[in-house]
């Protein structure tokens, strides 16, 4: 099971999450303590869902990264925020006061380090930059070797997105972002995260490239997202989680042929990739209209199984 929808004796509706193998022995511990103990304070984190029109359907800009169980191995760009993302810049589009307003926070600080945090992360994974020089639009060429040590050293904490914009002059074009959702990890899990996701469009002229010191560690890639839900062995998830339980020792055998998108997948990632699956063009994922209520999935037992539910 990745995730399921059924409606309830009352009437309203629930999803239904796979817990991930990851996460299985941590959410046994808790059905043994008792449910309803406070988990640890999640920390703040932001990530951009970058889409594309591609041949078959809309596509997402994804990444498999092993390490990241709280962000799920197979995530969208993202990562926590940092003291560094209050630093000032030049900045176009909706201002911090704005972003508040549509993030629905009353901390407007915590709104401007959400999008600047967006931006950063995004660029630091894939080389795409939401930035350009004043009067001139976004830049189209990012992706020469200063550019990689940028980003490096971005992801390093050597140097902030701040400087890395005023280096050459670039202003922050916050009006490419578009608030999508907001979702925090459930108590049971160890390392939370209050997510807040952000949608974008490819940029014209770039094109997206892995970090080089990681290029070993992670994969990054298009993926059609009706193809990964409905088709998963035509898309190159499956392999990617089979290859890394075979570094584990993990039987890889039994990973590509049982592949479940639950394993690899968090459970706002599941939902986000439906909504994409259901969109008709980029344009029309980045226009609609969203719910941003913060989304937490709780920890239960069905059937002698825990599972996470997601009541509507």
């Amino acid at each position: 099971m990745s995730s399921s929808a059924r409606a309830t004796a009352r009437g309203s509706s629930e999803r239904l999450f796979h817990v991930p193998q990851a996460h299985r022995k941590a959410a046994l511990a808790w059905l043994d303590r008792g449910v309803g103990i406070h988990g640890s304070a999640p920390r703040h984190a932001a990530s951009v869902v970058v889409v594309r029109d591609g041949d078959r359907g809309l596509e997402a800009l994804m990444m498999f990264r092993p390490d990241r169980p709280s962000f799920g191995q197979l995530s969208f760009p993202g990562g926590l925020l940092e003291a560094s993302d209050d630093e000032p810049l030049i900045w176009s589009g909706p201002r911090p006061t704005e972003w508040a307003e549509k993030l629905g926070s009353e901390d407007i600080g915590l709104a401007r380090r959400s999008v600047v945090a967006a931006a950063r992360r995004v660029f630091v994974e894939t080389g795409l930059l939401f930035a350009g020089s004043e009067g001139d639009g976004i830049a189209e060429h990012v992706d020469g070797a200063d550019w990689m040590l940028a980003r490096e050293q971005l992801s390093d904490l050597d140097i902030s997105f701040a400087e890395v914009l005023s280096n050459r002059v670039f202003a922050f074009r916050s009006e490419l972002l578009r608030p999508l959702a907001r979702w925090m990890t459930s108590d049971f899990v160890h390392q939370r995260v209050d997510l807040r996701y952000f949608a974008a469009v490819l940029p014209v002229g770039q094109r997206c490239s892995p970090l080089k010191t990681r290029h070993k560690k992670s994969w990054l890639g298009w993926v059609d997202a009706a193809t990964l839900l409905n088709d998963p062995h035509d898309t190159p998830v499956p392999t990617l989680f089979a290859e890394w339980r075979e570094e584990e020792k993990q039987n890889p055998d039994t990973a590509a042929r049982e592949f479940n998108l639950g394993e690899v997948a968090t459970p706002g990632v599941q939902t986000i990739l439906h909504t994409i699956a259901r969109s008709s063009s980029a344009i029309g994922f980045l226009s609609a209209r969203r719910d941003l209520a913060v989304q937490t999935p709780s920890l239960e037992v069905r059937d002698g199984v825990p599972v996470l539910v997601l009541k509507d």
